[in-house]
């Protein structure tokens, strides 16, 4: 018996014209997922140095280290701006080290500790004037559910619930955990209680799917605590050690390093000492003693400038003698003493020093 025929199908130029497309948008989408993947490996290899920013309380103007004035707050915000600082938070850096999040060129972290009023009352306007976000660690046993039943902790009003949904909203804080009682985690050899409390708290409490991190208080704890915090739930965690977040493979995003902001009482004075070929400044203050870097900047010095600059001292209520040469070719142009913090980047201090001619005298201190 004969095989039949094989029957084929008539030439059909629509069907053509499908599998064209087809094939077209398939290219399109392969080729849009090798350069999305290139893209994103060289971000992930691209290295930061990101400060991130401890504060605690905002508006007093009590002489601790713990309180920052508004005034205070309100000047380093414009010295950040003025840089090209711009906010990111904890849950873009660890998407930065995951997947290779695109950061900006100068990313920098903003948190507060505790939970406190003035944290939305004072704070959150002044970061939404300057365009800043920030992230405040809540101690959720210290939460209020309404504004009546309010707490106090370390002698400053805590916020509620509603008033943490609320700015949530705004969008300019977000928040994350603190334990649920600011414990020392470094007694604690099983603190799941603490953690899985505070992150229960804040989901059903505060309503967030993914609460931004968290904070150890004290800057305290045992080597395995970073896995029960991990096993809470949350993805990053702050420290209180000194240093920047360096985007690097030896990232631990659940012991990130901070800068932390000192408050207090800062009032400065300087003094100009008679010197021929240098300009030697005289320089004290009152309240805290402070580790700082000292900079003639002199007009028309380019922000990335590293000339000018000194080593790190610390200033407080002994005068100490600061001294830079004379550069020829000044003319009569007018440089500025500045006192930076330890980590060059908060300007605490600003002032004009009239240095052209060769005599002495004081020179009336004024804050910035």
């Amino acid at each position: 018996m004969l095989p039949s025929p094989v029957t084929r199908l008539p030439d059909n130029p629509r069907r053509r014209h499908r599998g064209r497309i087809v094939a077209a948008i398939l290219l399109f989408a392969a080729l849009a997922f090798i350069i999305t993947a290139t893209f994103l490996t060289r971000e992930r290899a691209r290295v930061y140095a990101v400060p991130i920013l401890m504060y605690h309380k905002i508006g007093s103007d009590a002489d601790t280290t713990w309180w920052v004035t508004e005034a205070d707050f309100e000047s380093q915000l414009q010295c950040l701006k003025e840089q090209g600082y711009q906010s990111i938070r904890p849950s873009d850096l660890a998407a930065h080290q995951t997947w290779g999040r695109p950061l900006p060129a100068k990313p920098i972290i903003i948190t507060f500790d505790d939970g406190y009023q003035n944290t939305v009352t004072r704070a959150e306007p002044l970061l939404r004037r300057y365009g800043f976000r920030a992230v405040c660690y809540l101690i959720t046993g210290q939460i209020s559910d309404t504004p009546e039943t309010r707490k106090n902790f370390e002698g400053a009003p805590m916020l509620c619930w509603p008033e943490i949904q609320e700015a949530a909203q705004r969008g300019t804080l977000r928040f994350g955990g603190h334990t649920r009682s600011h414990a020392n985690l470094r007694s604690l050899d099983n603190p799941s209680a603490e953690l899985t409390g505070c992150f229960h708290d804040l989901r059903r409490k505060g309503r967030f799917r993914r609460p931004e991190g968290f904070c150890y208080p004290f800057g305290q704890y045992q080597p395995q605590t970073p896995r029960f915090v991990a096993k809470a739930g949350f993805g990053t965690a702050v420290t209180c050690d000194d240093g920047f977040a360096v985007t690097t493979n030896g990232l631990n995003l659940l012991e990130l390093p901070r800068v932390p902001v000192i408050g207090g009482r800062h009032v400065y004075h300087v003094e100009r000492v008679a010197a021929t070929n240098t300009v030697t400044l005289r320089v004290w203050k009152e309240g805290h003693s402070m580790q700082v870097y000292a900079r003639l900047n002199w007009p028309g010095t380019p922000e990335t400038a590293t000339d000018g600059w000194l080593a790190s001292t610390k200033v407080d209520a002994h005068p100490v003698e600061l001294t830079w040469p004379q550069p020829p070719g000044r003319g009569q142009k007018v440089p500025a003493l500045e006192l930076w913090d330890n980590f060059k980047v908060l300007r605490l201090y600003q002032q004009q020093v009239p240095v052209p001619e060769a005599s002495g005298g004081a020179i009336s201190p004024a804050v910035p």
